[in-house]
């Protein structure tokens, strides 16, 4: 039986999420193994959810759901009351689907996004080192990354930036064009700042200047991404040799305002095409700072309406995405019903395989006069009848899974006393 117990941002706060997630994951999933009804087990831990999928042996699900958020309760130190509530439990189908869906972007907090799939990945793959998948995590696993691969490559439900720091830089690449030789100014090392820097670093621009209120958070943010920290009051020094400007900070008042930047870019070096990104709410940038000769002004607003834009667009893709979605999920389903058959198939013909080696050594001993070639062709008549007479049983075994039919499995595990375990 496969269950996935999961407590997400559709229903937890951050702090709760935070206190939820176990610590030492080798240590969780050690101790998730030792349960007696843990067969399989694999953690997924983001800053949006805790996830903790299981196979488990005849347990009731009502059982394993008890014992698990005490577990969990204890771990955390968080009542039960408080786990129950906040807890989703999947069972056998709606387990497998809410994993694909999942790997597919389409139970993140922003729809799409890349960064859930290498999550899993990196989750199964730890689970993997650490000895707690065998052969049904295995295939439930790898045919979710595919899945997920296959859902991105086939629509476009992952195109498009959703967030305002990306919006930005792929805004700022528009409009400057190669940022290698560019320089940027971020004002404010705020949550908004430091995605844009990040964003900024990763594109590889030239040169970026970071600079915040407090001088040590500037100091922190620039050594992260490898800039240069300067002090607040000397942003406007460094304006003239700016090709793009982020601000993204908190102001009662505009903080660059028309007169003063005029004054900066009187510069001799004063670039002829300066854009300015107020992603600060209220605004940071006087509306004037627009009108002025080589400088461009975007504002938050002007960026909202493409991250809207563009998350339509991936909703509009997500009807295409579950499509994928519910064919995978046939194919794992019908892999996975295979699969049952397997270990009472294994049995049985390693159980007649037996029978023909001990036959065939009599047979031989009682036979005088024949050479390697002729005791060859009597070894492959054996071997040949022997796959002959399984061949239709072994068909109809696994027709019978594909099918539900587990008492056909049940009554081939006794009539041969094969004692296959359920």
């Amino acid at each position: 039986m496969i269950l996935s117990f999961c407590v997400t941002h559709k229903k937890a706060s951050v702090p709760i999420l935070e206190s939820l997630i176990f610590k030492d994951k080798k240590q969780a999933l050690k101790a998730l193994s030792s349960f007696d009804f843990v067969q399989e087990c694999v953690l997924i831990q983001t800053c949006n959810r805790v996830e903790i999928h299981l196979i488990t042996s005849e347990t009731s699900a009502g059982e394993v759901t008890d014992r698990l958020v005490r577990f969990w309760s204890q771990n955390a130190n968080v009542s039960k009351d408080i786990v129950f509530k906040l807890i989703e439990v999947f069972e056998g189908h709606e387990a497998l689907k809410h994993l694909l869906l999942l790997a597919s972007g389409l139970e993140s907090m922003v729809v799409g996004e890349d960064q859930i799939l290498g999550q899993i990945r990196e989750a199964y793959l730890e689970s993997k080192e650490d000895g707690t998948t065998k052969s049904l995590f295995d295939t439930v696993f790898l045919k979710t990354l595919n899945a997920g691969r296959k859902v991105r490559t086939e629509t476009g439900v992952n195109n498009g930036s959703v967030s305002i720091s990306s919006i930005a830089i792929s805004l700022a690449e528009k409009h400057l064009g190669d940022l290698t030789s560019a320089k940027a100014l971020i004002i404010g090392a705020g949550e908004t700042g430091t995605l844009a820097a990040k964003e900024l670093s990763r594109r590889n621009i030239g040169s970026i200047y970071v600079t915040n209120r407090t001088y040590k958070k500037g100091v922190a943010l620039a050594k992260m991404i490898g800039a240069q920290s300067i002090r607040f009051e000397e942003i406007y020094d460094y304006l003239p040799i700016a090709n793009l400007v982020i601000a993204a900070v908190s102001v009662s008042a505009p903080l660059l305002t028309s007169k003063k930047v005029t004054e900066a870019l009187k510069s001799v070096n004063t670039p002829s095409n300066l854009l300015i990104l107020d992603l600060s709410q209220p605004r940071c940038v006087e509306e004037s700072v627009g009108r002025l000769s080589g400088v461009n002004l975007r504002t938050i607003d002007d960026l909202k309406e493409t991250v809207e834009e563009n998350l339509q667009k991936r909703l509009d893709e997500t009807i295409k995405a579950r499509k994928i979605v519910d064919e995978e999920l046939d194919h794992l389903e019908a892999l996975l019903k295979k699969m049952a058959a397997e270990p009472i198939i294994s049995s049985l013909c390693k159980k007649v395989d037996k029978i023909r080696c001990n036959e065939l050594s009599k047979a031989l001993h009682m036979i005088n006069g024949i050479n390697d070639d002729q005791r060859l062709v009597i070894e492959n008549l054996t071997k040949e009848l022997a796959e002959r007479i399984l061949q239709s049983p072994i068909e109809n075994l696994r027709n019978a899974t594909l099918n539900g039919d587990n008492a056909l499995l049940l009554a081939v595990n006794s009539l041969f006393s094969l004692k296959v375990k359920d």
